[in-house]
């Protein structure tokens, strides 16, 4: 009865592969996922101008249309005094409705800045220059908001480049020890074919191969994970809703480019990983395989 070898199992390193491409997809998506929502966050911050009695909706209106050029502003919002009454009403309190209608409310003028220009010395310095405009009576923004905002987010930059670099190495580290061990079982082999003249690239060539393909079956499942993650469970379970907040900002160009940045990657570093365990073994004495 002949004793065959079993021949080693291609799934642990589809596995790792799988787990690596995910965890960067994984971290990818939750970077462009973050950066749109905090430039949504900044951007909904506005800077609101109240102007003197007497004024018309044709004076505010041009007044707008100056600011409307300003590279700093995104857009702006024309408020009536009763679109005034409405707001504040529902902002505060539903009573304040009968009080205001014993008061006249000033027309006003919300500016919202785009998110590069949402930083509280800007913010302070233009506020400035929008209390020289005529007929405008008083500037308000909600400082505090807008200074806890811009700090919150730059320490989550810095979180996020942190982990993205965490990720790359345990990437790197996860690939090389999947590739090793696969290798392993075939050091023997690998040795023989070398010593009975084989050049290494003809001994090199189908390892990295198989690693190819190996990488090419793991792509679409860390992908098809990543997607099911990001845009199923927010549909099926509720308590993942918070995902909404991050897809909603991920367009279909950013998930194309991270997808084939995340597949590139990870096909690279199984190339290079199967290469240089292959060219290891290579290099080993006979008695250092056992």
């Amino acid at each position: 009865m002949s004793n065959k070898r079993r021949k080693p199992s291609a799934w642990p390193s589809i596995i790792s592969l799988s787990s690596v491409m995910f965890m960067l997809g994984l971290l990818g998506f939750s970077i462009v996922g973050f950066q749109g929502l905090s430039e949504h966050l900044m951007e909904s911050s506005s800077i609101d101008l109240y102007f003197v009695d007497g004024s018309t909706e044709a004076q505010v209106r041009k007044i707008e249309q100056t600011l409307l050029k300003e590279p700093w502003i995104k857009t702006t919002k024309f408020i009536s005094p009763k679109d005034g009454v409405k707001e504040m009403s529902e902002k505060y309190d539903p009573e304040f409705l009968s009080y205001a209608e014993s008061i006249a409310l000033p027309l006003s003028l919300e500016i919202y800045p785009k998110s590069d220009y949402a930083n509280i010395q800007f913010i302070d310095r233009e506020s400035k220059h929008l209390r020289t405009f005529p007929l405008v009576e008083d500037v308000i923004y909600q400082r505090n908001w807008v200074e806890s905002m811009t700090m919150n987010v730059h320490r989550l930059q810095i979180g996020f480049a942190a982990a993205a670099i965490i990720s790359l190495i345990v990437a790197i580290a996860l690939i090389q020890s999947a590739t090793r061990l696969s290798i392993f079982a075939n050091r023997f082999l690998i040795k023989s074919m070398q010593l009975v003249g084989a050049t290494n690239k003809f001994i090199v060539r189908p390892y990295v191969m198989a690693f190819v393909r190996h990488s090419l079956i793991a792509i679409p499942i860390a992908m098809g994970l990543l997607l099911i993650i990001f845009y199923g469970l927010p549909y099926i379970f509720q308590d993942f809703a918070i995902i909404n907040d991050f897809t909603k900002h991920i367009g279909v160009m950013a998930l194309f480019v991270i997808c084939i940045s995340v597949s590139i990657f990870g096909l690279i570093l199984a190339v290079f990983g199967s290469w240089l365990s292959t060219r290891r073994y290579l290099r080993t004495k006979i008695e250092n395989l056992y």
